[in-house]
């Protein structure tokens, strides 16, 4: 029988708390969605057994579009600079870009905008044998 690891961490969970302090962060949208909001859901990845690297959609919600665009590049400049910053207990190895934000068109009957960008983060799980 196999040696049973810890889990890594839930990446959603650490982005959403990086990104609070921008605006309010959520895993689904709210159907009585009030910006400014930040959605975030893991969309990917892959790990390495030591490290995982959690593909994660960002997507930024403003009254407008200059809301939501400025909403997307606080959440890509928070990203890049949590580089070997700690959130929630869990060490960022690293952080990039995958896609920048690009607005995608979101049916609302305001003039609600929506802003996505993909971003690529690295860290290890609890009580690796590496050092943090």
């Amino acid at each position: 029988m196999g040696l049973v690891l810890p889990p890594f961490p839930d990446a959603e969970t650490v982005v959403m708390t990086l990104l609070e302090q921008v605006a309010p962060t959520v895993t689904a949208t709210p159907a009585d969605l009030t910006p400014p909001l930040i959605r975030v859901n893991r969309v990917g990845g892959s790990d390495d057994r030591i490290t995982d690297f959690p593909r994660v959609e960002v997507a930024c919600y403003g009254l407008d579009r200059a809301q939501a665009w400025q909403l997307a590049e606080q959440c890509r400049q928070v990203i890049l600079g949590s580089i070997r910053s700690r959130v929630d207990g869990v060490l960022i190895d690293d952080a990039r870009t995958d896609n920048p934000p690009t607005q995608v068109p979101y049916a609302t009957t305001e003039d609600t905008r929506r802003v996505i960008g993909y971003f690529r983060l690295a860290w290890r799980r609890p009580g690796s044998f590496l050092k943090d």
